[in-house]
């Protein structure tokens, strides 16, 4: 799949030997599917030639990166936004517990892709968009295989054009 990323303009740089997530972050998020595990060992950057659409990467999970926009901005965004409304702050930390944002996009609206953690949604990918990332969030498909097979696919009519 990442040859396919590639002819649709991704630029890629391939991971040369295996780098483990840090505990911290497998704490969080101790279920990821192993096909979604798979995918991260095969690179350390996919970006598009703008640099605004990024997967998120082991090295971006791990707090390795000098990027300005953290994998979970949306997230500190949203907590700092209600920092004073404990109940909305706790909804949005649940929501993030149970969704792995993957795919940013900057590219105009601040959007993202997320594989769901939550037993009844389990690997299902989900898209969103600012300002209430948490309550846009909507289905796109059943699983990251999926999503790769969409994204590969040059249509230009539906919400993933973004993400290209």
């Amino acid at each position: 799949m990442i040859e396919a990323l590639k002819n649709i303009g991704f630029i890629v740089t391939e991971r040369l030997e295996r780098k483990e997530l840090s505990p911290d972050f497998l704490n969080r998020y101790s279920n990821l599917p192993a096909d979604y595990q798979e995918f991260l060992q095969r690179f350390q950057i996919i970006t598009n030639e703008s640099d605004n659409v990024w997967f998120n990467s082991i090295e971006d999970f791990n707090g390795e990166t000098d990027s300005g926009f953290r994998w979970n901005e949306f997230e500190l965004m949203g907590l700092e936004a209600l920092a004073d409304d404990r109940e909305s702050c706790d909804m949005i930390r649940l929501f993030w517990d149970n969704h792995i944002p993957i795919l940013m996009s900057v590219k105009g609206e601040y959007q993202y892709l997320c594989i769901d953690l939550s037993p009844e949604n389990y690997g299902k990918i989900s898209y969103g968009i600012e300002p209430e990332f948490e309550e846009s969030a909507e289905f796109v498909c059943d699983n990251f295989n999926h999503l790769l097979k969409i994204l590969s696919y040059n249509e230009t009519e539906n919400m993933l054009t973004y993400f290209k």
